[in-house]
């Protein structure tokens, strides 16, 4: 009974030619590599200096977000995300430190925010405004990323994409610029709110920030993959399981992913050693 929305991302320059077909180079608005590592199916590399992409290509990467959310439909999806947040391909066109162009897709703010606003135009006209959100981390320097005034391009964002109708803006906030209180009044429409990487999220940010008028939903992030009935332990006031270390964010493999038990078998357990105990005494 739930809606369920597939996000596609461009990892751009944080992607590695191990994760592409043919071993291509990646693909960004600069050949500005990535600080750190980046990850592979064979555990994190060094970055390699991607590829800039001339104007032409830039409008037909935007554009091919059409084609992906037509697929996520036909895959069963009730929507798309558009993943323009955490240092990702949207994200390196808005901000000004991967962002050096001087063309039609850099330099002024209606420049920067060109890219994100294409790439969800494309998405809206494929399968509808009411199918398509969009993900934005204003301020946020993760994977090398550097916005020094994210105000004025994120406010003309929101100016260019509010006379679509989108299904919702997910805002994920930050110390550096408060999004939520610069931009909330500035969206008419659905806002999905996330406390950040510096706040964890809990039943009681997600509840405040709600309450706050701040945002309309919360989005959930690295506390989900350790309670995947998350959901549930909110309405059942269950405590949520606590979150490990990083090595579980980006795992290969099955461990610490679908090994988490659910509150109700934990339950379960629990009853049946109480049970086993007093059969013995």
């Amino acid at each position: 009974g739930g809606r369920i929305f597939a996000q596609l991302m461009h990892g751009g320059r944080n992607s590695h030619p191990a994760n592409l077909p043919g071993g291509g180079i990646p693909v960004a608005p600069a050949a500005v590599a990535a600080p750190g590592r980046v990850h592979t199916l064979d555990g994190k590399v060094d970055p390699v200096v991607p590829r800039a992409l001339t104007a032409g290509q830039a409008r037909e990467i935007a554009e091919g977000h059409a084609e992906a959310a037509r697929r996520a439909l036909r895959a069963g999806f009730d929507g798309v995300e558009i993943h323009g947040a955490n240092s990702y391909l949207v994200h390196q066109f808005l901000a000004d430190g991967t962002n050096p162009r001087t063309d039609r897709y850099g330099g002024s703010v209606a420049g920067r925010i060109r890219f994100a606003v294409e790439a969800v135009e494309a998405a809206a006209d494929a399968i509808g405004a009411h199918r398509v959100g969009l993900r934005i981390s204003p301020g946020n320097t993760e994977g090398g990323m550097v916005e020094r005034d994210p105000a004025p391009v994120y406010r003309a964002l929101l100016a260019a994409l509010a006379p679509l109708g989108l299904a919702y803006l997910h805002v994920t906030d930050d110390p550096r610029f408060p999004a939520l209180d610069d931009l909330r009044p500035r969206w008419a429409g659905t806002l999905v709110g996330n406390t950040g990487e510096h706040t964890e999220t809990t039943r009681e940010s997600a509840t405040a920030l709600v309450a706050s008028g701040r945002a309309d939903l919360v989005s959930v992030g690295r506390p989900y993959i350790f309670n995947p009935d998350v959901v549930e332990r909110i309405a059942a006031g269950v405590a949520w399981t606590p979150i490990r270390g990083k090595d579980y964010h980006y795992g290969s493999g099955p461990h610490g992913y679908v090994d988490l038990p659910r509150h109700d078998a934990v339950a379960t357990l629990r009853s049946s050693v109480s049970t086993s105990e007093n059969i013995e005494e």
